[in-house]
């Protein structure tokens, strides 16, 4: 079956998720309420199922049960749920962008291009250290190395050597080798969206607002610089944003909270799992119009509806692990 290398990248990052110990034990009770969301399925539906990403992830939040647990017991459940948050973000960020050009990974080695990585580099003299980027989205321009078959990919690596999109003896394909080419010789038009998952709002609204005022100043004294091996960020392609569920009570949260007024100006905007609420957060569905409206020439809702009127979805996007099979039409 013929697949494009932004689509089978996709494919990849969103493996990665269900790979993870504590995505494999969230899933079961997740994809039923997922499926009821999302039943008929269309355009809308998917889209709209980031207003009910709280409601998804509190179903296994153990904080939320009111079960006795011992410290060392809460320590591991806060660390597992913002391991599950961030996967559930990026599981619902690449659903709604499918069939476009742009691409939302955790911040891996095998799935994170090199020249991304080396842009978003803080260095403070000789030490060297980078964002806390739970997940990194990445739009690419029209080109016809993204729309065309991944296995007919004539690439050179930025050493001036051709890129072998195989292993040896029929190997696996090198995804990573690919991606970098790819966007190192693309990286001038690429656009980079650094998104920080947090499930505690109060205690992290802080560390958001701090990286956006690194990414976004225009020089520092000290030895401080923002980029390495050549690399730069462009302050035009890129923005940084925040996304919470959160696990504290919404209701807690005003347009004069101090943990509102942290992030309420920073670059790529503030979200959570809940529908927006006027001086407080926007629903993360908002982030894909703001931020990842770029990887096609026509909207979000468009290309998503595109994609679920075909007759294979369900084999296309397989790897989402969506149970439902009953389409309507989008209204």
């Amino acid at each position: 079956m013929s697949e494009n290398i932004i689509e089978y990248w996709r494919k990849c990052s969103i493996e990665e998720l269900f790979k993870l110990q504590s995505m494999k034990k969230v899933w079961p009770i997740w994809e039923p309420i997922i499926n009821s969301y999302i039943t008929p399925l269309n355009a809308n539906n998917l889209f709209n199922l980031g207003d009910h990403l709280y409601d998804i992830f509190q179903s296994t939040n153990t904080k939320s049960s009111g079960a006795t647990t011992t410290e060392s017991e809460a320590q591991s459940d806060v660390s597992t749920g913002g391991t599950v948050w961030e996967a559930l973000v990026c599981w619902y960020l690449n659903l709604c962008l499918i069939g476009r050009n742009t691409i939302v990974v955790k911040h891996k080695r095998q799935l994170l291009p090199q020249c991304i990585s080396d842009a978003i580099t803080v260095k403070y003299g000789s030490t060297t250290s980078n964002t806390e980027s739970d997940l990194i989205a990445i739009t690419f321009p029209d080109n016809p190395m993204l729309s065309c078959d991944k296995d007919a990919l004539v690439l050179t690596a930025s050493d001036g050597n051709p890129v072998k999109l195989y292993g040896p003896r029929g190997g696996k394909y090198k995804l990573t080798d690919v991606i970098n080419a790819i966007t190192d010789h693309l990286f001038n038009e690429v656009e980079i969206h650094i998104i920080q998952c947090k499930t505690n709002w109060n205690d992290n609204a802080q560390i958001p607002m701090l990286w956006d005022m690194v990414y976004s100043a225009k020089g520092f004294k000290g030895g401080i610089k923002v980029g390495t091996n050549g690399k730069v960020i462009n302050p035009e392609r890129f923005s940084y944003s925040f996304v919470t569920v959160p696990t504290v009570k919404p209701t807690n949260f005003t347009p004069t909270s101090v943990a509102v007024k942290r992030v309420e100006n920073i670059t790529g905007g503030n979200y959570w799992g809940l529908p927006s609420k006027s001086g407080v957060a926007n629903n993360i569905k908002e982030m894909l119009g703001r931020n990842l409206e770029n990887g096609s020439s026509i909207p979000i809702l468009s290309t998503l509806n595109i994609e679920t009127c075909k007759s294979d979805f369900n084999i296309l996007y397989s790897y989402f692990k969506m149970l439902t099979t009953s389409k309507g039409p989008t209204t």
